[in-house]
């Protein structure tokens, strides 16, 4: 009871002491700056309004000749901004965070009225998480940099923040793998800056294909940016499950601003500023080095594998009078994982100890992007880009007599590089039209050995084979606004895939009725299609002594998508959506005769199958989010989806996916405590994840005995369940306002409840059975960074 005492007392001096500071310091404000264009044009708006709502006196401005505005002197904290401009429809950003340390550029697209009506207010949009992408009209939203390390468990990591929207469910702790809508990760396309790009992720496909450790690149990177789940625009080629699509802030052209943040994660330097004085253009580099190695090296992180990784991303931003805008932008990161052997049998439990592995992974990705306006309604964006990958994993094993013998070794040096462009023209208010095409060249370079079953004089080559191949998109989609309350987006996607001829048709259509001011009612249908990865087109088989490749002219896996939304404004800062859907699959490839399906593809690094598109799926199951945006200091999120996720293989039963979890129901929730003017802001945030278990075979037993090793009866596949997993976050931070500069510290916890993670099926040689592995891992994340 005393020690409960005298901490409660100490508690209360800190705080009298945070407060007495605040009240002595002098008054810190902020800019706000930025610019307002036309949405559809992207032309910017002259003399268009913007003012900072509650703000006495009311702060505003209006835009300059160049569509510029500078609001300086702003309070600090939550700010809303409203922006009006005559023929337009008025919005609001709500809860803009404004600190000392970083200036705040907003750029900010308006809307032309379509249907103007005698004696009607408009009253303003208030814009929460509406996608950037005009076309989209189901089953998409935008995200914010303040987002990914305000929710609890995202971790700075967007791929980990989409977990909590509805519709996704996670693997487990380790990666940050999505399985969207009981689809694999490997059917989301990742794209940068308009570019589709390999996942961009740190150790990527490491245990899951379409997942990894943590994004390629900092949060410090990001703008805002589109997750897409279903039924998205025609722009989108090449995707199954869904649409990752990122885009990088440009840097402030007024002033130098920088950013140092050191944490248990790692350490992060950015910087940026105008690359001359009244220039307007201006340049972004984050370097960012990770110091994950340390906790395992102390055991924060409990295993032996030794992680490394580093990136750098930048962006330079250049505007020109007549030439249109130039970007010249990048990113990059370097892995390396390395476990050595474990010579000393008596401690080998399962076969995985005797085993060491060798993986370095580079991926980068660099383009020069140009738009031009080239008339008060139309303007065309044009990308080169470059992407490319080296990829080597080496694995040997022991045998009883400790004798090292390969295992694995699996080399795929790949790279793309391509040219897109598109045109965009707005014929009226109600009625715009994009247009574009993407060609691809695509080089590949593959070297796949391995052992089958691990015996080691089955070791022998799967994949060997380079050269080069083309690929190419058309799109056309298009925004028609029907009336005052109907909206259309419809187009068609066109790939090719020179490697097999393969041709794809996909049309895609979405309208939106508005029921009322605050109810609407959407519905959508996309056709969509994806290739595998090239290792699998590139399987080898020896048929008398003649190497063929098999897989070559297998077609890419189609899938409709049907989707309803019923979308709920209930009040200006509260939501319910409910979406209904349906995907159904086919031409998913499969082995003959068997179970076995693409549409369960997780990882297998020696992947060696003989295939055919004999496989169909079926995806059915409703989505629901309730929100309240953050407003007055609190926010929540709750989502939650049932569904079913079944298919139908060679062998003509239909069974549970592996990613037929059933059930999802995330629960966010947070608050911000300001102190003095918002000098001083303590936020907590936390999330609860119940998840169903993922689907997994029965084991065979006795072959497993006597091979030691783990087989699964894959005549019936699927049928067990792993148990439901329970997950529990935590994120703490404190942020200290001072002139000219902030500081901010921030505890992560993902895992706080020491939930269980299961790794696997292993053969145990203590036991003398197969065992399904379990580690619990708790992630601490604790960081301070300063802003100046």
């Amino acid at each position: 009871m005393k020690s409960a005492f005298i901490f409660k007392n100490i508690l209360a001096i800190i705080l009298l002491l945070l407060i007495s500071r605040d009240a002595e310091s002098q008054s810190i404000t902020q800019t706000i700056k930025g610019s307002v264009y036309d949405i559809q044009t992207k032309k910017t708006l002259i003399g268009a309004t913007v003012v900072v709502l509650e703000t006495e006196p009311l702060l505003g401005v209006s835009t300059d000749f160049n569509g510029k505005f500078n609001i300086p002197r702003v309070p600090l904290g939550r700010q809303s901004i409203q922006i009006n401009y005559i023929g337009y429809e008025p919005v609001i950003l709500p809860e803009i965070l404004i600190t000392s340390g970083r200036e705040v550029v907003l750029n900010i697209g308006l809307r032309q009225i379509v249907y103007e009506m005698d004696g009607i207010v408009v009253s303003p949009e208030i814009i929460k998480n509406k996608p950037l992408n005009t076309m989209a009209t189901v089953s998409s939203r935008s995200f914010s940099v303040e987002e990914t390390r305000r929710y609890a468990g995202g971790l700075d990591d967007p791929a980990r923040l989409v977990s909590a929207y509805a519709g996704v469910t996670v693997g487990n702790v380790q990666n940050n793998a999505i399985i969207v809508r009981g689809n694999s990760p490997k059917g989301i396309s990742w794209r940068v800056e308009g570019v589709e790009v390999p996942t961009p992720h740190h150790m990527a496909g490491g245990n899951v294909a379409g997942g990894g450790l943590v994004t390629l690149f900092s949060s410090q990177m990001l703008a805002n940016s589109d997750f897409h789940t279903s039924a998205f625009p025609a722009e989108y080629g090449n995707a199954l499950a869904g649409v990752f699509d990122m885009n990088l802030r440009t840097g402030n052209s007024d002033s130098y601003e920088h950013t140092l943040q050191a944490g248990t994660m790692g350490l992060d330097i950015a910087s940026e500023g105008p690359i001359s004085q009244g220039s307007n253009a201006s340049y972004l580099f984050n370097y960012r080095y990770s110091t994950l190695g340390l906790l395992t090296d102390i055991n924060v992180i409990p295993t032996d594998q030794q992680i490394r990784y580093q990136d750098l991303s930048f962006k330079f931003h250049i505007p020109t009078s007549k030439a249109g805008t130039l970007s010249f932008w990048g990113i990059g990161g370097m892995d390396k994982m390395l476990q050595p052997l474990e010579t000393n049998p008596d401690i080998w439990e399962n076969d995985w100890d005797r085993n060491s592995f060798d993986w370095a992974v580079q991926m980068g990705a660099v383009g020069l992007s140009h738009r031009l306006l080239t008339g008060r309604r139309t303007y065309i964006n044009t990308t080169l880009a470059a992407t490319g990958i080296r990829n080597r994993m080496e694995t040997v094993r022991q045998d009883d007599d400790l004798m090292p013998h390969p295992d694995l070794l699996a080399i795929d040096n790949s790279g793309k590089l391509s040219i897109g462009s598109y045109i965009n023209h707005t014929f009226s208010p109600g009625f715009s039209i994009q247009t574009g095409l993407t060609l691809k060249r695509l080089q590949y370079n593959l070297d796949i050995n391995s052992t089958i079953e691990s015996v080691p004089e089955s070791y022998r080559n799967l994949v060997n084979n380079r050269g080069n191949s083309y690929a190419s998109e058309i799109y056309t989609q298009s925004r028609y606004q029907l009336s005052q309350n109907l909206l259309i987006n419809a187009g068609v996607n066109v790939g090719y895939f020179a490697l097999n001829n393969s041709l794809t048709i996909d049309p895609r259509i979405a309208l939106r009725l508005d029921l009322s001011q605050n109810h609407a009612l959407s519905m959508g249908y996309g056709k969509h299609s994806q290739m595998e990865e090239l290792k699998i087109y590139m399987v080898n088989s020896d048929e008398n002594g003649t190497i063929t490749l098999p897989n070559k002219n297998l077609k890419p896996t189609i899938a409709h998508h049907f989707v309803v939304a019923y979308d709920w404004q209930v009040s200006s800062n509260l939501r319910f959506k409910l979406e209904p859907y349906v995907q159904l699959i086919y031409d998913a490839p499969g082995i003959a005769d068997s179970s076995y399906s693409m549409i369960n593809y997780k990882q297998e690094w020696a992947f060696s199958n003989v295939m055919e598109n004999n496989s169909i799926g079926r995806n059915i199951g409703v989505d629901a989010t309730f929100e309240r945006f953050l407003n007055k200091g609190y926010y929540f999120l709750i989502t939650g989806s049932v569904f079913s996720s079944r298919y139908k293989a060679d062998d003509g039963v239909w069974r549970n996916t592996r990613y037929n979890k059933n059930y999802v129901l995330n629960t966010l929730a947070g608050r911000e405590f300001s102190f003095r003017s918002n000098r001083s802001v303590l936020g907590i945030n936390t999330r609860f994840n119940v998840v169903g278990g993922e689907r997994v075979s029965p084991i065979l037993e006795e072959k497993s005995r006597e091979r030691e090793l783990v087989f699964f009866d894959e005549t019936q596949a699927f049928e067990n369940r792993l148990a439901t997993i329970f997950y529990a976050d935590l994120s703490v931070t404190y942020r200290r306002n001072r002139q000219n500069y902030s500081g901010t510290w921030a505890l992560q916890v993902k895992n706080m409840l020491g939930q269980a993670t299961a790794e696997g099926y292993n053969y145990n040689y203590k036991t003398q059975s197969v065992t399904l592995d379990k580690s619990v891992i708790i992630v601490p994340s604790i960081s301070y960074k300063v802003e100046f």
